[in-house]
C-alpha cells in the first residue's frame, strides 16, 4: 500500500512538472521516480516503516520489548518519534471522527493541533499519508520529501539552463544531501525540500514575468506554508529574495511587473493557507516559547569558540564525522546541521567554480560559503545575522541547508562544464586526496564515541572508493555516456553514506500492545497517565488513546508552563518529568494512572492494577474528575505565576479553585451543586449536565488555550481561567445543560478566507479557460 500511494501521488506530479513547468524526458521522469527508492524502496515495497522506532524502545514499558531492536542511530531523532510521528497519529484520529484537525486532547491537558503549525494537517502529503497506518505513513513522508527535493533541485538547475543529465545530477546531490535525510521526518525538513522550487520560481518571476510564473510561486510559497515550519518558509523566502535581487539586477528590464508579481504570488499563498495561518497568529502570543525564545535568541551570543567552529566546518566535507560525539578534544556532539553531499558533488561544485563563467555560479558559491559558515556559527557571521530583524530570534545557523543544495547546483554546473572540457581529472583526484588523506589523519587525530547504531559504518570507504572508481573510468568516459556514469556512482555513494540515517522495522514493531495498559480498556469516563521519570515518554501515549499531561510541542500555553513547579520538574531539551506521584496538583491534572519503576515504593494514595517487566501500573485513589465543582473559590485579577504561588502551598483542589476573572480578590463558596458529563468528543467538546443549588464555577482540567466557547443552554457566555490555566465556567443556580467547544474565531475566518480565494482562483481558472476556447 505504501507503495501503491507513492506511485499514485508522484505520477500525476511528474506529468504537472512536464506539462506547466518544464518538459521531462521519459528517462528523466523515470529516474526522479526511482531516485528516492534508492533509500525508501524496500521499506516502501514491503510496507515496513524507515524511521527511528528503535528510540521509542528506549525506555519503559516498550523497552521490555526491546529484543533485537538496538540503540538509536543518531541523536538527532527525538523530535522524529517523540512529536512528528504522534502528531501524524492525532491528525489521522481527528480525520477519522469527521472533524478538523484543530485540538490534541492527548498531552499537556489538551493543545493545539493545527494552531501549532508542525503537525501539518493541512499538506496536500499529510492528508495522503494519513490513508496509511500512522507509523508507516512515515515511509511514504521520506520517499515523498526525497521525490520533492529531487524534482525541485531538477527544475531549478533546468531554470538556470542546465542539460537534464546536469539537473539529474542536481537532483541526486540535493535529495541525498545528509541534512536532507536527517531531517525528512520533520516539518522543517519537508519546508526546505522546498527550497529550489521556491528559488526556481523567483528566477522565472524575474526573466518571464507573468501569470504563469507568478502561479508557480504562490504554489510553492503556499506547499512550503502547509508544510508548517515558519522559520525555513522565512529562510527560503530570504535566500529566493537576495536571489531575486541579484536577477533584478542582471536583468535591467521591467524590475516593478517582476516584483508586483512576486508580491502578489505571496499575498494570494498567504491567503490560501489563511485557514492555517490565523489560528496560529492568534495562539503565539499566549505560548511560552515565543518569549523564552525572543528573549534567548536575542539576548544570547551564538558565536562557537574557534575549535568548535573548525570541527563542524570540518564536517561539512568529512560525512563520517557527522553527529559524531567528539570526546578528544572534548566538543561533544558536533554539527547536526551539515551541508555535507558526498566527494563526487564536492569535486563537481569546486570544477565548476573554477571552470564556470556565469553570475549564476557566483551567488551559488557565495551561499555555499555563507551557509557554512553560518552553521558552523562563526563569529563575524553569527553576530552579524544576529543583528538582523527577525533573523536574531530564527536558528540562522540552519542556512547551512541552502549551502548543501548550492553545492548540488554548483554539481550540475560542473557537469554541463564536462561536456566542452575533458580536464576534470585532476580535480577529482586532487578531491580524492584530500578525502582520503583527510579521513587518515582525522581518524588518528580525534576521539569520536562508538556509534550504537553504525550510522557511518562505511562512509569513509564509500567516500573514496566511488570517487577513485571515477577516476579511473574517467578517461575510458565518453562526452554522452559521462554525465549517466557520474549519477550512478553518485547515487551509490549517498546510498552507502547516509541511506542508513534510519533503519527500516516491521510495521507490527511500531508501538505494539502492551499487556500492561490492558486494564484501561474499558474505561469510558476521561482520566490522563503518566509515567514517572522517563518511563513512557509523552505522545507515545496517542497510539494507544490515552491522555497525558505531560508533553513535547513546539508551542506550549505560557500559564501551563508556570503549574510545572507544582507537579514535574521541567527539562529544557524534552518533556517535563513526573517524579513525584505524592504532589497534589497530579489529582486536580485528573492523572489516574501513572507507569512506575517496580523498584519504586508505591505512594499513599495510589493502589497497584498492573505488574509487567520492571514496570508497574498504579491508580491514584484520589483523582478529580476532569468535569467538577470545588467547594471554595478565589476570584480576582491574578497573574499566572501569582495563582501558582498561591497553590503551592495547597493540598486539595476539590476544595478551592482559583478562578481569574475581572473582580475584586474575593474567597466565596462555591455552588454546591452536580456536573455530570453527558459526553465529550476527543476533538474538544464537553456536553455537561449541571444541577446547581447556588451559583457558582465548574472547572475543567483541560488547558486554555484560547479558542474555547461556552454555552449555557444554548446562549454563549464568557470563560474564566481556573487554577491559573484550566478551563471555568460560571453557571447560576438551576439545571442547565453547559457545552464547551473548542472553535476558535481565528479558524473560522481563516477558513472563510481560504474558501473565498480558492472560489475565487478556480473561477478565474474556468474564466481563463473558456476564452481560450471561445
Amino acid at each position: 500500500m505504501p507503495f501503491i500511494l507513492y506511485i499514485l501521488t508522484t505520477l500525476p506530479l511528474l506529468f504537472l512538472i512536464h506539462r506547466f513547468i518544464r518538459p521531462l524526458s521519459r528517462r528523466a521522469a523515470i529516474i526522479l521516480f526511482v531516485l528516492p527508492l534508492t533509500i525508501t524502496g524496500y521499506a516502501l515495497l514491503t510496507g515496513g516503516v524507515y524511521g527511528p522506532i528503535e528510540s521509542t524502545y528506549q525506555h519503559p514499558p516498550l523497552s521490555a520489548l526491546k529484543g533485537d531492536i538496538g540503540e538509536p542511530r543518531n541523536p538527532s531523532s527525538t523530535d522524529s518519534f517523540s512529536q512528528f510521528l504522534p502528531w501524524r497519529r492525532a491528525v489521522q484520529a481527528s480525520l477519522e471522527r469527521g472533524e478538523w484537525p484543530l485540538w490534541n486532547p492527548y498531552n499537556l491537558s489538551g493543545h493545539l493541533l493545527a494552531g501549532s503549525l508542525q503537525a501539518a494537517p493541512y499538506s496536500p502529503f499529510t492528508l495522503i499519508a494519513c490513508l496509511l497506518p500512522a507509523a508507516v505513513s512515515f515511509t511514504y513522508t521520506a520517499a515523498i520529501v526525497l521525490f520533492l527535493a529531487a524534482a525541485g533541485a531538477f527544475i531549478l538547475a533546468r531554470e538556470l539552463d542546465c542539460s537534464e543529465e546536469a539537473a539529474l545530477v542536481a537532483a541526486a546531490g540535493w535529495a541525498f544531501a545528509a541534512i536532507t535525510l536527517l531531517y525528512l521526518h520533520t516539518a522543517m525538513g519537508f519546508a526546505t525540500a522546498y527550497a529550489p522550487l521556491i528559488l526556481a520560481a523567483t528566477h522565472r518571476v524575474v526573466w518571464q514575468p507573468g501569470l504563469a510564473s507568478g502561479a508557480l510561486l504562490t504554489t510553492a510559497l503556499a506547499l512550503c506554508v502547509l508544510a508548517g515550519h515558519p522559520e525555513s518558509l522565512f529562510l527560503n523566502v530570504l535566500t529566493a529574495a537576495a536571489w531575486g535581487v541579484v536577477d533584478l539586477i542582471r536583468r535591467r528590464y521591467q524590475p516593478l511587473f517582476s516584483i508586483v508579481t512576486a508580491v502578489a504570488a505571496g499575498l494570494v499563498a498567504l491567503l490560501i493557507c489563511a485557514v492555517f495561518l490565523l489560528p496560529f497568529f492568534d495562539a503565539l502570543p499566549y505560548a511560552g516559547e515565543w518569549t523564552i525564545k525572543a528573549r534567548y535568541q536575542s539576548e544570547t551570543t551564538r558565536a562557537m569558540p574557534t575549535a568548535r567552529v573548525m570541527a563542524t566546518l570540518i564536517t561539512n566535507f568529512f560525512p563520517h564525522l557527522h553527529l559524531r560525539y567528539w570526546e578528544s578534544p572534548k566538543l561533544g556532539y558536533v554539527a547536526a546541521e551539515s551541508a555535507t553531499a558526498g566527494s563526487i558533488v564536492l569535486a563537481l561544485a569546486l570544477y565548476a567554480v573554477v571552470r564556470r563563467r556565469s553570475a549564476d555560479k557566483w551567488f551559488f558559491a557565495i551561499l555555499a560559503i555563507a551557509g557554512m559558515l553560518a552553521g558552523a556559527q562563526w563569529a563575524p557571521v553569527a553576530e552579524s545575522l544576529q543583528a538582523l530583524p527577525l533573523l536574531n530570534i530564527t536558528h540562522h545557523e540552519r542556512l547551512v541547508f541552502l549551502s548543501a543544495l548550492a553545492l548540488a547546483i554548483l554539481a550540475a554546473f560542473g557537469v554541463d562544464e564536462l561536456r566542452t572540457r575533458r580536464d576534470a581529472g585532476p580535480f577529482f583526484v586532487a578531491v580524492f586526496l584530500i578525502v582520503a588523506l583527510g579521513s587518515f589523519w582525522l581518524e588518528r587525530s580525534i576521539g569520536l564515541a562508538p556509534e550504537p547504531g553504525g550510522l557511518h559504518r562505511w562512509a569513509i570507504a564509500a567516500e573514496i572508493f566511488f570517487l577513485g572508481l571515477l577516476i579511473v573510468l574517467w578517461p575510458r568516459l565518453s562526452v554522452r555516456t559521462a554525465p549517466a556514469i557520474l549519477l550512478v556512482l553518485l547515487a551509490a555513494q549517498r546510498a552507502l553514506t547516509v541511506g542508513g540515517t534510519f533503519a527500516t522495522f516491521p510495521a507490527e514493531r511500531a508501538y505494539p500492545r502492551l499487556e500492561l495498559l490492558e486494564p484501561l480498556r474499558q474505561i469510558r469516563e476521561p482520566f490522563r497517565i503518566a509515567g514517572v521519570g522517563v518511563a513512557f515518554p509523552p505522545n507515545t501515549n496517542i497510539f494507544y488513546g490515552l491522555e497525558d499531561p505531560r508533553g513535547y510541542e513546539a508551542l506550549t500555553l505560557s500559564a501551563y508552563l508556570h503549574t510545572y513547579r507544582l507537579w514535574s520538574r521541567t527539562d529544557p531539551m524534552w518533556f517535563n518529568r513526573v517524579e513525584d506521584l505524592n504532589a497534589p496538583f497530579l489529582s486536580f491534572l485528573n492523572v489516574r494512572f501513572a507507569i512506575a519503576s517496580t523498584e519504586m515504593a508505591i505512594p499513599e494514595g495510589w493502589r497497584k492494577v498492573k505488574e509487567g517487566p520492571n514496570t508497574v501500573l498504579l491508580e491514584n485513589e484520589r483523582v478529580i474528575p476532569r468535569v467538577f465543582i470545588p467547594r471554595h473559590v478565589v476570584t480576582g485579577s491574578m497573574a499566572a505565576e501569582e495563582v501558582v504561588d498561591r497553590m503551592t502551598s495547597h493540598r486539595d483542589f476539590r476544595e478551592t479553585a482559583w478562578i481569574t476573572a475581572d473582580t475584586p480578590l474575593a474567597d466565596r463558596p462555591n455552588g454546591p451543586g452536580t456536573a455530570v458529563l453527558r459526553s465529550r468528543s476527543l476533538g474538544g467538546e464537553y456536553v455537561i449536565d449541571a444541577a446547581m443549588q447556588g451559583d457558582g464555577w465548574i472547572v475543567i482540567s483541560d488547558a486554555a488555550w484560547p479558542g474555547w466557547r461556552a454555552y449555557i443552554d444554548g446562549r454563549r457566555v464568557h470563560m474564566q481561567r481556573a487554577n491559573a490555566a484550566f478551563l471555568s465556567v460560571y453557571v447560576p443556580q438551576g439545571r442547565h445543560e453547559v457545552r464547551l467547544q473548542y472553535w476558535p474565531d481565528a479558524f473560522v475566518r481563516g477558513r472563510a478566507v481560504t474558501f473565498v480565494t480558492l472560489v475565487g482562483i478556480a473561477a478565474f481558472a474556468l474564466w481563463r479557460w473558456r476564452r481560450q476556447w471561445d
